[in-house]
């Protein structure tokens, strides 16, 4: 007998409003799912003065009214798209962390095409052609303080993800993802858009406005500690020093707040972009009918999806999938696989540091430099420094190209891994970052061509905080004998 249907509950996302999932609940209806089971969530999310945390706060206040009305039962399945993401994941992390799994109201959180990890375009939306754009129907506002949230790499993003994905220190307890709670599921689109000016804003490894590693709710972080002497490098990978200005830092993994086994389940769709994603009764964008009845089976298939079990399985089938269109012997630019680092660089005294560069280098990179410019040239395709904060910086790499044309281009018998150096500027003529000495940095071993040696990850998001000494001069204090 097939699993009772939860209600599902379908949430929109930034600049839009449920109408645009009227043929998805349509679909849904088709499918089984009873008009009195399905809701359709409205937030504002154009007012400026709205955050995301506000649309949060005030859907815990909606669903407890429809709960307690009767209207609503528990659990129920939330589909989500884009920003909606963002909406759903601060209000499961505020008000159902550590509770007991009976208390949790969703089981299956089914995210299409989700700004997990933000969008290019929140910086573009602020502007004054996204005001004109985007905001002629609203006043102008834009809804400025939900495009902070959405900014690549804002202060939400890397405070989001420690309450629901990561334990920082160790201390923090509770999560919403595990076999008695959350499952969540993300299907996102790798086919820019194709048509008008929303092609200025195209870019590969995207969904015209979402990209894959954005999406994916897969994510990784960890502490980069150049504060302590005599550090281990990381991965137990090997370490050069070629320099005696060059530090070596702690790298210290941060564990997952749900049980580390866990694998969300992710797909990848070939010919969805960030709008057509959203409605399964349509062909996408190669109009190809096994497509469409491939979204729509992994759609179903996550709402269907009746067992733990089960949900560990459909990851596995939902990775070959992904592998298969973004295999790299068959893929064109705009399936390769990507990935994100989002990095913040603090002083010891955990003091934000904008002045830094971060550099990538093939091992005795004096004698690669070739390789080391082409990287910067061909495998990083963007650099975004956050507009909130001048110390976060989000860092978007081509893996498919890294493999190819970094790691290709070295020679059989070299060491393939790639570093990471980071330099920063002077806060003034008294302190120096490193060590008292021009040019100072830290480097470390950030990836290895070997899988067991990888801290980076496909079609993902990773979290780097970097801590970086201050150095005082002898100016600073002196002793000096009493006469």
């Amino acid at each position: 007998m097939p699993r009772a249907k939860n209600p599902v509950l379908i949430l929109h996302g930034w600049s839009d409003t449920s109408d645009s999932f009227v043929p998805l609940s349509g679909f849904l209806k088709a499918q089984g799912f009873q008009p009195v089971n399905l809701f359709l969530g409205d937030y504002i999310s154009m007012a400026d003065e709205v955050s995301i945390e506000d649309a949060a706060k005030a859907m815990e206040a909606a669903v407890r009214r429809k709960v307690a009305d009767g209207e609503l039962t528990t659990p129920f399945d939330l589909i989500v798209h884009s920003t909606g993401g963002l909406v759903s994941r601060a209000w499961l992390s505020s008000y159902y962390t550590g509770v007991a799994p009976e208390a949790v109201p969703v089981q299956r959180l089914v995210m299409i095409a989700p700004a997990n990890f933000g969008s290019r375009l929140a910086t573009i939306g602020q502007t004054i052609l996204g005001r004109i754009a985007k905001g002629w129907g609203h006043g102008f506002h834009t809804g400025k303080l939900m495009l902070d949230g959405l900014e690549l790499g804002s202060p939400f993003q890397w405070g989001l993800a420690s309450r629901d994905l990561f334990s920082v220190d160790g201390s923090s307890t509770g999560t919403i993802y595990g076999e008695a709670r959350v499952w969540p599921f993300v299907l996102v689109g790798s086919m820019p858009y194709q048509n008008g000016l929303r092609r200025m804003v195209n870019e590969n490894g995207c969904d015209g406005t979402v990209r894959v590693a954005a999406a994916n709710l897969n994510a990784y972080g960890a502490t980069l500690d150049f504060t302590t002497e005599n550090a281990p490098t990381a991965l137990g990978m090997s370490s050069h020093n070629n320099a005696a200005a060059v530090a070596q830092g702690a790298f210290i993994p941060w564990s997952h707040r749900y049980a580390e086994n866990i694998e969300f389940p992710l797909v990848v769709l070939p010919h969805r972009d960030h709008a057509s994603i959203v409605d399964p009764t349509i062909a996408g964008d190669n109009e190809n009918p096994q497509e469409q009845k491939d979204f729509q089976r992994f759609l179903l298939g996550a709402l269907a999806c009746p067992t733990f079990d089960g949900y560990r399985s459909l990851q596995q089938e939902w990775r070959s999938y992904s592998d298969r269109v973004q295999d790299p012997a068959t893929a064109d630019d705009d399936h390769h696989m990507h990935m994100q680092i989002n990095t913040f660089v603090v002083d010891e005294y955990q003091q934000p540091v904008s002045d830094y560069m971060i550099e990538f280098l093939a091992p005795n990179y004096d004698q690669n430099t070739d390789l080391t410019g082409m990287f910067h040239d061909k495998v990083i395709k963007d650099v975004h420094k956050c507009d909130q904060n001048a110390a976060l910086r989000t860092i978007y790499i081509d893996r498919q190209r890294m493999f190819e044309l970094f790691y290709g281009g070295m020679a059989a018998q070299q060491t393939r891994e790639l570093r990471l150096s980071i330099s920063a500027s002077a806060p003034g003529d008294n302190v120096n970052y490193f060590i008292d000495a021009f040019g100072a940095k830290g480097e470390f071993i950030v990836h290895s061509d070997q899988e067991a040696d990888r801290w980076l990850r496909r079609n993902s998001t990773h979290f780097l905080k970097i801590v970086i000494p201050r150095v005082p001069s002898e100016g600073v204090f002196r002793l000096k004998n009493a006469p």
